[in-house]
């Protein structure tokens, strides 16, 4: 860590609230020139997006600190929620919503509530703007980078006020009926915002966004009817937005955890578009690059798969499957982190060079709750908190390339964070090799954690399995072919093969026929299993042609040929869209041009099955 400013984090636990600086050691000590809170009561902590302020609820009041120095103390000790405006002017506070009640004139009872939101103005502890706001999960507050209005979504619409003079009120709206949740672009420019309203008596659910100076009529727009839940992720420059939806159940009951699906929306071109996904399964997280140019994506069935998209939605790359639900870049965008925690009992987390795609260094940490970068490119942070986990609560720090650096225990630690710092504040640094990974990126060893094996009954012990769950897929990098081909260069591909393998195939029905006896006992190694492989292939010399098909190629066959015919029909209902003059996607036009080929491919597989059959 030597020739950059020392890393500094926060950590609140049972104890208080403390920072922490690492030294030239790798160790993790109290911070002099920053505040300790050694208060049990305190509620909350956090920093201003410069990292230049901290502010902490001690459970008597809300204090902002700058350094050690006390920047200014308010009186609000059921403060749980704090954030910090942009540039760190203004900040917000939230606290439960409750009722009161007293007793009026006439000694009668009466209700009486108090605003448990507010803003404040940091230079003189000025409140701005108070107002009810019963829910916690929609109750931060959304200011425009450049700090000049502040939005509020109610009911309907989203609600924007002049930081300068909130006594003005609502300075403009962006009406949208029926709107349950909106997002603010990040970045320069003007206003942006993206809204989304649920199913509505049979009206299908909608994602719209809109643009100043016209915030009535928006740029673009996606209806669907599976959406009961949203979230949505602009990149960093406000150029782009990915929309994840989420249904209570899966009407098919495939998955517990309901359908997802994944949206593109562009301000540029004015486009919308689903993006694509080759692996049936939940959507599990993702990420934008900080350049904003691309995504990674973590989906499906465990194991889950993960892949790069460009602003096309066109897979750049992909990481094959693994035991994962978490992708994040590094602040610098050089390293992809893929890992899985939570629910996934593995806890391997890989770093992935961005270059080159590859594989750098991989670390396991089991039992995790929370997984940061840290602002340097160069370590994480991963801790188990309370109270999602009551037991083994702490935090370790780790290099990217190196492994662990530093662990801590506590008997409860509620949060733990990095201090911000300003982009390129920071270099950004060449990608170092593993240690002992053998002298260059992407030499990191594979392995997997140990597992208990299944229950096997006596007879079978000692003998491999013949059941496997799922086919695990390697990135492209670690292929033999590793470079994705284009859709003409993968259909000539498949025409060569096809040729080669007519020209030596011979008696196609002596051929399969063959080859359905010798991949079962091929697989086996016992000296009676060789001698029976010789007397198979003695039997089926070309002096006693067999032209029987197996059953399971046949039913391969027919499922192959079921699918292409669905394909056919899909095809056939966005003809019919567009014929009665709706615009396709840019993925659906795609689908159509691929008519031909694929009545093609039925036709040479129906013409197999009848010689097979």
């Amino acid at each position: 860590m030597a020739g950059q400013a020392p890393l500094r984090f926060a950590a609140h636990s049972g104890d208080g609230v403390s920072v922490l600086v690492m030294d030239k050691t790798g160790a993790a000590v109290p911070d002099s020139s920053a505040p300790q809170e050694t208060s049990t009561s305190c509620r909350v902590m956090g920093f201003s997006a410069d990292g230049e302020l901290f502010a902490v609820n001690n459970g008597k009041s809300v204090i902002v600190y700058k350094g050690s120095e006390t920047v200014i103390s308010i009186d609000r000790p059921r403060t749980i929620a704090i954030k910090f405006s942009p540039k760190g002017t203004q900040f917000a506070t939230w606290e439960n919503y409750s009722v009161r009640r007293t007793k009026d004139e006439s000694g009668g009872q009466q209700q009486q509530s108090t605003p448990n939101f507010a803003v404040w103005d940091l230079s003189s502890g000025e409140l701005l703007l108070s107002y009810i706001h019963r829910s916690f999960d929609t109750w931060e507050p959304q200011w425009t980078s450049d700090e000049k209005y502040l939005s509020r979504g109610v009911s309907n619409e989203v609600q924007f006020y002049d930081t300068t003079d909130y006594k003005k009120g609502v300075a403009t709206r962006c009406v949208n009926k029926g709107m349950t949740k909106y997002r603010l672009s990040p970045g320069p420019g003007p206003i942006r915002v993206v809204t989304f309203t649920p199913v509505i008596k049979g009206a299908p659910a909608s994602v719209r966004m809109y643009s100043e100076p016209n915030l009535s009529m928006p740029l673009s727009s996606k209806s669907f009817y599976k959406a009961d839940k949203i979230q949505i992720c602009w990149n960093n420059q406000g150029t782009a937005c990915l929309v994840s939806t989420q249904t209570e159940t899966d009407a098919t009951g495939k998955s517990y955890y309901g359908e997802t699906n994944l949206y593109y929306l562009a301000v540029k071109d004015q486009t919308s578009m689903q993006v694509i996904l080759d692996k049936e399964g939940a959507i599990s997280d993702f990420d934008w690059s900080p350049s904003g140019g691309e995504f990674c994506v973590v989906y499906g069935y465990m194991p889950a798969k993960a892949a790069v998209f460009n602003h096309k939605c066109d897979k750049v790359f992909d990481f094959g499957t693994g035991p994962r639900n978490f992708v994040k870049y590094s602040p610098h965008g050089n390293l992809i982190l893929l890992g899985g925690f939570g629910n996934i009992a593995s806890g391997i987390f890989q770093f992935w060079s961005r270059k080159d795609y590859t594989l750098v260094n991989q670390i396991e940490k089991r039992d995790l709750t929370s997984v940061q970068w840290c602002p340097d490119s160069r370590h994480i942070l991963t801790a188990t908190t309370s109270p999602r986990l009551k037991v083994d609560n702490g935090f370790t720090v780790w290099h990217y390339s190196k492994g662990q650096v530093f662990e801590k225990s506590y008997k409860e630690l509620r949060e733990v964070a990095w201090q911000p710092v300003p982009n390129g504040k920071l270099p950004e640094h060449p990608i170092e090799p593993a240690v002992g990974g053998g002298g260059k990126p992407g030499a990191a060893k594979h392995f997997k954690p140990e597992k208990k094996e299944a229950y096997r009954p006596p007879g079978l012990r000692g003998t491999s399995s013949g059941v496997k769950l799922h086919e695990d897929e390697p990135a492209w990098s670690q292929k033999e072919d590793n470079k994705p081909l284009s859709k003409a260069a993968l259909k000539n591909k498949k025409k060569r093969e096809a040729k080669a393998r007519a020209a030596a195939g011979g008696d196609s029905g002596e051929a399969e026929a063959t080859s359905a006896v010798q991949k079962p006992i091929a697989s086996k190694k016992s000296a009676e299993q060789v001698a029976a492989l010789q007397t198979a292939k003695t039997v089926l010399s070309p002096a006693t042609p067999v032209t029987m098909a197996s059953a399971d190629s046949t039913q391969s066959v027919e499922k192959k040929i079921r699918n292409l015919n669905k394909k056919l029909r899909q095809i056939d209902a966005l003809k019919e869209k567009q014929a009665a003059g709706e615009t396709l996607q840019t993925n659906q036009v795609e689908k159509v041009k691929e008519e031909d080929e694929i009545k093609a491919e039925v036709a040479k597989l129906t013409e197999k099955l009848a010689q097979m059959s």
